[in-house]
């Protein structure tokens, strides 16, 4: 399982190849979201990119549609130009509702079929996740063998059910904005993405995992709230402190006093415990009798070590 990381800024990437240089993440970026910036982690930080995607920025467009004002056709044009920076890109899925499908089609399969003529070949992106749409890429699976679910489709009761059923005919699913850990545990997705690790630092917090209840953990480092309530998760007192210590010094690579000094740091914390995550993840759905998962091709077993022993020496391969 691949988790890409949105969000990722240059100094993050500037820590990781001082601390972690070892460290090959998957990232996601948006398009036409400080193209710049991406281009200069693309340039600079390839040692530490294990696989890179793009996303056609129409969620920002969604929420600002006055700062964010491109068309599919700026998308197209930006592709000829650079997809072949991206592992892989995704459909210019500007309407997310829907609104616009009527028996004859949809906007979104109309933006995909533009794309398509002109010479690219973008994932397409579900947001219902109606039995005759998922069908439909079913028997597509030779031309489409990935597609991705939006975010408006992970509240869908249908989600697990549909996952399992692409899964199922050899389809590679992609599913956005999800990031946690006990969502992900038993879901047959071949890729996720989030901003989890700068949504944590924003909230003054790192993440860690729970081995026995298997999610997330939060860990403050602000003993009282804005409303100066206490922190129940408060680094001190914290029930998982001694692990986040250990994690910290033979994972991350750093020690608590940087942690506490530079919320820089916590990003970075929370980037490798992604990084950490989807190593974990893998091994943990490899190891499941039965069931058949999508995890990177050529990930030797013996090479996951448990979760009390992470290591940074084998990658995910593409």
């Amino acid at each position: 399982m691949r988790i890409y990381q949105s969000s990722l800024s240059t100094m993050t990437f500037e820590i990781i190849s001082e601390f972690a240089p070892d460290v090959k993440v998957n990232l996601l970026r948006s398009f036409a979201l400080n193209d710049n910036e991406t281009f200069h982690i693309l340039n600079n930080y390839r040692d530490n990119i294990n696989s890179v995607i793009l996303d056609s920025g129409v969620w920002s467009k969604k929420n600002n549609p006055i700062k964010f004002n491109h068309t599919v056709d700026d998308y197209i044009e930006f592709l000829k130009k650079y997809s072949s920076e991206f592992d892989f890109y995704f459909n210019y899925d500007e309407d997310f509702d829907e609104k616009e499908r009527d028996k004859f089609g949809s906007r979104n399969e109309t933006n995909q079929q533009k794309i398509e003529d002109a010479g690219l070949n973008p994932i397409p992106v579900l947001h219902l996740l109606d039995s005759d749409v998922v069908q439909f890429h079913v028997e597509q699976f030779t031309k489409y063998p990935m597609v991705a679910i939006g975010s408006n489709g992970l509240s869908d009761a249908r989600f697990t059910s549909v996952v399992s059923t692409l899964n199922t005919a050899d389809i590679k699913v992609h599913a956005f904005k999800l990031g946690s850990a006990d969502k992900l545990r038993d879901l047959p997705v071949f890729s996720a993405d989030c901003s989890s690790h700068a949504q944590w630092t924003k909230a003054g917090r790192c993440v860690i995992y729970d081995n026995i209840e298997n999610k997330d953990t939060k860990i403050s480092f602000r003993p009282f709230n804005k409303r100066g309530e206490k922190n129940e998760d408060f680094y001190r007192a914290h029930s998982r402190k001694e692990d986040f210590f250990w994690f910290l010094e033979e994972v991350v690579g750093i020690e608590i006093e940087s942690i506490l000094m530079d919320s820089n740091y916590r990003t970075f914390s929370n980037s490798i415990y992604f990084w950490w995550l989807e190593r974990y993840l893998t091994m943990h759905q490899l190891s499941q009798q039965g069931k058949k998962y999508q995890f990177d091709d050529n990930v030797n077993v013996d090479d996951l070590l448990n979760l009390f022993e992470p290591d940074r020496s084998e990658q995910p391969q593409s």
